[in-house]
């Protein structure tokens, strides 16, 4: 599968916090692991060399059919900040990843690193998911709650995932017991999503405000780590206790797209 398209960067899109099973490949190409596919994407400046076997798959998690350059130019005329930080993560796309696998993903992102993360991911895939083959070597599906809710905290030594480990299992036992179903959040508002997500340890608002822009698409949500922040402080000179409502006011349905440039360019 071969596409063209100048607003997508595979560093930017891959190195901008959003997914963590991504790893550079070579020089120009990164592969990972969406679903029960391997994917591996090589670039050469704006056209992309795409090897999987199902293009619905692909058109769907880089959400090819949304026009990137629209958001940015509407994003560009907010104002200066955004106009300076645009260009540097000109290429990032907000990837629609898998319900599940991003509300453990940033569970264990919680107080870690991105390395670290993905050292936990990769461990909790290859000790308790599926196989796959691709091109010789062996690759590893994401376990599924049903699996994971069988397990005990201590089963999850393995992996070291340290506190976090209970998070995991708390999160499987719900998920897979009805408790909390994933698949309502798609029909939720933003604010009853985040509070739905939050029955689960270890979800607060940063974490669901993650799990539902990188998962469910509600780009009205604005993460807030450190870096942003201190993007709200130094750049745009808000106080803490006015984030909330000068994101809503000054970045409206746009401010998770928003959210993934500023990140790029203050953590850059």
């Amino acid at each position: 599968m071969k596409i063209q398209n100048s607003d997508f960067d595979l560093v930017h899109t891959f190195e901008c916090g959003q997914c963590f099973r991504w790893n550079k490949f070579d020089e120009n190409s990164y592969l990972g692991i969406v679903a029960d596919s391997v994917i591996k994407i090589t670039q050469y400046e704006s056209c992309f060399d795409i090897e999987c076997d199902n293009e619905n798959v692909v058109n769907n998690y880089f959400d090819f059919n949304r026009n990137y350059s629209e958001i940015k130019n509407a994003l560009s005329s907010i104002d200066d900040v955004l106009l300076r930080a645009i260009p540097s993560g000109y290429g990032i796309r907000l990837l629609k990843q898998d319900p599940w696998e991003t509300l453990i993903s940033f569970i264990i992102s919680a107080n870690n690193n991105i390395p670290r993360i993905k050292k936990i991911i990769e461990s909790l895939c290859e000790n308790f998911g599926n196989k796959i083959n691709y091109n010789g070597n062996v690759y590893y599906t994401f376990p599924d709650a049903y699996s994971l809710s069988k397990l005990s905290v201590d089963d999850l030594d393995v992996i070291k995932s340290g506190f976090r480990a209970k998070y995991i299992i708390d999160a499987a036992k719900k998920v897979a017991d009805g408790t909390v179903n994933l698949d309502l959040i798609y029909d939720m508002d933003t604010d009853t999503a985040r509070e739905y997500l939050k029955q689960i340890k270890g979800v607060g608002n940063k974490v669901a405000d993650c799990i539902l822009l990188f998962a469910y698409q509600k780009f009205d949500v604005f993460p807030k780590d450190v870096w942003i922040k201190k993007v709200l402080n130094d750049l745009y000179g808000v106080s803490e206790c006015d984030f909330d409502s000068f994101v809503k006011e000054h970045f409206g349905e746009l401010a998770g797209f928003a959210q993934q440039y500023l990140f790029y360019y203050m953590r850059g």
